[in-house]
């Protein structure tokens, strides 16, 4: 197996650290540029692996966020789910993963299987709390060095690291210089695709993601839109780059009876549309909730209820505190524009709940200001249901404007309510753009996501220069 290339050198300004003292780095610069070339000074016994074991299971990193994580609570997202459906898929390929997130609770197991053949490793770095990302920044050193010391203390050695969000990747460079194995990196978001869509800048992340998409040997775009993103905005080189799309679970994702589930939830005799993600202003929640209301001005949609099923999320924008009052800041906005009798929010709904919320919804909303895939828009499309969107990033290519749902370009709920609207009035039209939605969000598997990693790892762990990888087939 060959070297992975050189991770450049260390970046001025950084400073050596100890992680395993248990503080926290708080220099601003530290933190945001030197992690975490600190474990050469580390006194413990991860030594670096030596080439008599064959390196078979991958590292995957997951800090900030755990994939058997509650959906939609928290920073709990689209994001969990990929690292989760990805390495069971993997494993059932026999290839085996130890997935290293960070401890947030007290009372969860120090190891959980994922799969079998997969496990979620939580390592001690901070207060076993939920924390702001920015925070998590902070312990990044600690839980590099617990993730090394792990490892070492199993005598592991993996064939590969996979990182996933920008403080992963830190975690990953300081790794794979001690281990020397490949590496690949997924975003997930960009910090300058969403200071482009209007959200507040955050220069230092900005600047730490082009130093990591830089380092990696390969990343991985969830969309041919990421991988635009990513070339145009972090002039990453094409060739660099694979589009490894999430899947859906056509089985637990179909359309269904849902007569039961409408009379329970008290919805017999009214459309629904259907909002599901985290609650902060990245994901454009109260874009619908001004949709709803002009719609509310049409006496012919007294009927329509609209579903908010989602809870409070850490703002993702400014990596700042937790922002618990989201859902207050959208009930009120609810009570002022006058329907707040026709606004229902559902909390965060277990992911295997949401399959009957997506079945019984006459349309789903996506109103989101910049969205890397967009899994809720895929697992709407193959309940039957069609999608109103923005044509933001990977909605682009999941939505078939016109045929599967609409994208709206812009934050214009005028738009949004007009389409919805639309939708609403005509039965037939839900009906056939709901079968083109399902057959199209059949293109996409969790089998083949799998498979095109697979590809991609054995294409970096190739001891020649890799050829550029084919776009995906799919989009």
């Amino acid at each position: 197996m060959r070297k992975s290339r050189s991770r450049g050198a260390v970046v001025p300004g950084a400073v050596s650290v100890v992680a395993a003292a248990g503080r926290p780095t708080r220099g601003r610069a530290e933190i945001a540029m030197g992690i975490p070339y600190a474990l050469n000074s580390m006194r413990s016994s991860a030594a670096v692996p030596g080439p008599s074991r064959p390196r078979q299971a991958l590292a995957v990193l997951s800090v900030h966020t755990s994939p058997l994580g509650d959906l939609g609570r928290g920073e709990n997202g689209g994001m969990n789910l990929v690292v989760r459906r990805q390495c069971a898929e993997l494993a059932a390929r026999g290839v085996p993963s130890d997935v290293f997130t960070r401890r947030d609770d007290p009372g969860a197991p120090a190891e959980e299987l994922i799969a079998p053949g997969s496990r979620l490793i939580r390592i001690p770095a901070g207060p076993a709390r939920p924390l702001p990302k920015h925070e998590v920044l902070a312990w990044l050193p600690h839980f590099t060095a617990g993730v090394v010391a792990h490892a070492a203390s199993e005598g592991r050695e993996y064939r590969l690291v996979h990182s996933h969000y920008w403080l992963s990747g830190w975690v990953a460079r300081g790794a794979v210089q001690r281990w020397r194995v490949p590496w690949v990196h997924s975003f997930h978001t960009l910090a300058r695709v969403k200071a482009a869509a209007g959200l507040p800048a955050e220069p230092q992340r900005a600047e730490a993601e082009v130093v990591l998409a830089r380092a990696a040997d390969r990343l991985v775009a969830m969309s041919l839109a990421e991988q635009a993103d990513l070339v145009g905005l972090y002039q990453v080189s094409p060739e660099r780059i694979c589009v490894v799309p999430p899947g859906v679970d056509l089985e637990r994702h179909s359309p269904r009876p849902v007569g039961a589930v409408r009379r329970r939830m008290h919805l017999d005799g009214r459309r629904v549309v259907l909002y599901v993600g985290r609650l902060e202003p990245l994901k454009g929640a109260e874009m619908l909730i001004d949709a709803a209301a002009l719609l509310a001005e049409d006496p012919t949609f007294s009927d329509v209820v609209t579903l908010v099923a989602g809870d409070d999320s850490g703002d993702g924008s400014r990596q700042a505190e937790p922002f618990p009052g989201e859902r207050a800041r959208l009930m009120a906005l609810a009570a002022r524009r006058g329907i707040a009798h026709r606004v229902r929010f559902l909390g965060a709904v277990p992911h295997a709940e949401l399959a009957a919320l997506y079945a019984l919804a006459d349309v789903c909303v996506v109103p989101s200001l910049t969205e890397s895939f967009g899994l809720v828009a895929l697992e709407a499309q193959a309940s039957g249901t069609p999608v109103v969107a923005t044509a933001v990033g990977g909605l682009r290519d999941i939505v078939a404007d016109g045929l599967t749902g609409h994208l709206i370009g812009g934050r214009h709920p005028a738009a949004f309510a007009r389409r919805i609207g639309e939708l609403l009035a005509d039965r037939d039209r839900r009906a056939r753009m709901g079968e083109a939605a399902r057959t199209r969000a059949a293109l996409y598997s969790w089998e083949r996501s799998a498979d095109r990693l697979l590809s991609l790892y054995d294409c970096v762990e190739s001891p020649e220069p890799a050829a550029p990888l084919e776009s995906c087939a799919c989009l």
